[in-house]
């Protein structure tokens, strides 16, 4: 059996927790520090984040979140997208940690600008009914917001990008390489964005059903603290977000194979839950 890592990241007076699910999953830096989807884990390098990554652009992101949750063992971080003026779309494992529930909620806009940047709390967070995380099944929850926004939102793709399609990965969280479990956490301070393939899914072993789909980079992937974050397919010229970083795939399998939730695949649930037409 592999081993894969969450991408939402933990942090525990300053350092990275881990925890095992039934599959032997590896979830680091899930709360101060939890890897971008299931991808919960520690990294360290530069002021990037999203391993091999650049710093993408603010103007083109306004909508997307960095996602705090409060936990007994400390404040873990996710990424999350806007799809409506009160509704931020992430992982349910960042809301689920162990089968408990946060404490508290909040989502930061512009992170890491400072004459933008703001919090807003989340009221209520919803995850897919069906979700199971020790399968990684229908890992996707959705956050209401305290208050609406007056920010731009990202559209939802109701078709999955095909294989060879090229994807972009964001997120705020490590910097490091997801394969050194001995490197600290380097959290990003800005968003970090990559671009991946998408690929057969016999390609990640943890993949079981058409609730996920993978993508491979030999050089670059999502991380701690990604988990959540949004995976963005151009659908002749228009940016959707095709998907939700979940969790990477660890040795043996060839790095760097991400797992993402399919949109498409959620998106009744999604639309009915959030009250989208």
């Amino acid at each position: 059996m592999r081993t894969r890592i969450p991408t939402h990241t933990t942090a525990r007076n300053g350092e990275g927790m881990r925890t095992r699910s039934a599959r032997r999953r590896l979830a680091a830096p899930l709360l101060s520090a939890l890897f971008a989807a299931a991808l919960t884990a520690a990294t360290a390098a530069p002021a990037l984040a999203v391993y091999n990554g650049s710093r993408a652009d603010s103007d083109e992101y306004a909508w997307a979140v960095k996602v705090e949750l409060a936990y007994p063992e400390g404040v873990a971080s996710c990424t999350g997208s806007l799809i409506a003026e009160d509704t931020v779309v992430t992982a349910a494992h960042c809301i689920s940690n162990n089968g408990r529930s946060p404490s508290a909620i909040a989502v930061t806009f512009h992170y890491g600008q400072q004459r933008s940047e703001y919090t807003i709390g989340v009221a209520r967070a919803v995850p897919m009914p069906r979700y199971d995380p020790a399968r990684i099944k229908d890992d996707i929850a959705l956050l209401f917001l305290q208050s609406a926004v007056d920010e731009p939102t990202i559209g939802l793709a109701s078709t999955p990008a095909p294989v060879g399609a090229e994807v972009t990965v964001a997120g705020y969280g490590c910097t490091g390489d997801p394969f050194n479990p001995a490197v600290p956490c380097d959290p990003a301070g800005r968003l970090v964005e990559t671009r991946l393939t998408t690929v057969p899914t016999e390609a990640c072993p943890d993949i079981a059903g058409p609730w996920q789909f993978c993508t491979y980079s030999p050089h670059t992937s999502a991380n701690r603290g990604d988990s959540g974050g949004p995976v963005i397919w151009s659908d002749h010229g228009d940016q959707k977000l095709v998907g939700v970083t979940n969790a990477i795939e660890l040795p043996p399998a060839p790095a760097y194979l991400n797992l993402s939730a399919s949109v498409p695949y959620e998106l009744d649930w999604i639309r009915t839950t959030a009250g989208l037409r």
